[in-house]
């Protein structure tokens, strides 16, 4: 049977499901707070043990947040601080140890950009850049460090609050210095994972 020209303009006006819906807007002021699990990859190799060779990173930790954000549609800007308390770590393929004679933290501020790009069930999926600025506390020395992540964020209503799953990956400037670790090799950047869970709330 041909396709008549009415049936395809009434596919065409069809709404689209439900995934590819645009998201609602989110206007106004909002105030959140959350945790994450954070990960780091290693920032150099310590040489300082001969014949011993030992990726050096600050440890796996768990991060704490609170945000304030303004919506404006899809769109929102997001200022952030938090702190992330933990050590140092160094080991191999056989062996990890964490350095607790000496914490190492991180306290940071960030400003971010939102966007939700879809519609999910009665949740938004988006995304966000965020510049961020850490200031390290390593060995009683404070070290500021800029760097930027990238988040993918599912947001889900709960009545008058929305919870947030977002996972992550960042880059920021090496916290840890020659002096702390001896010879070293192989100096990088911080390379960053994290999960975390947060709760919104509009103002």
């Amino acid at each position: 049977m041909p396709l008549r020209p009415s049936l395809l303009l009434s596919l065409l006006a069809a709404a689209p499901p439900v995934a590819a819906q645009t998201p609602a807007g989110n206007d106004g002021w909002h105030l959140g707070g959350g945790v994450e699990v954070v990960r780091f990859g290693h920032v150099a190799v310590s040489d300082a043990a001969p014949g011993v060779a030992a990726a050096v990173r600050p440890s796996a930790r768990p991060a704490i947040h609170l945000s304030v954000e303004r919506g404006s549609g899809a769109w929102g800007v997001e200022l952030e601080a938090g702190w992330a308390g933990g050590h140092l770590e160094a080991g191999n393929d056989a062996l990890s140890i964490q350095d607790r004679s000496s914490a190492v933290s991180r306290y940071r501020l960030a400003l971010g950009i939102a966007r939700r790009v879809a519609a999910v069930g009665n949740g938004t999926v988006g995304f966000a850049l965020v510049p961020t600025l850490d200031l390290w506390a390593v060995s009683g020395e404070h070290r500021l460090r800029a760097g930027a992540e990238g988040r993918l964020v599912l947001r889900i209503p709960l009545g008058s609050v929305e919870l947030e799953n977002r996972v992550g990956v960042g880059l920021s400037g090496n916290p840890v210095d020659l002096t702390d670790i001896g010879e070293a090799s192989d100096l990088r950047g911080l390379r960053t994972v994290f999960v975390g869970l947060g709760l919104w709330f509009g103002v």
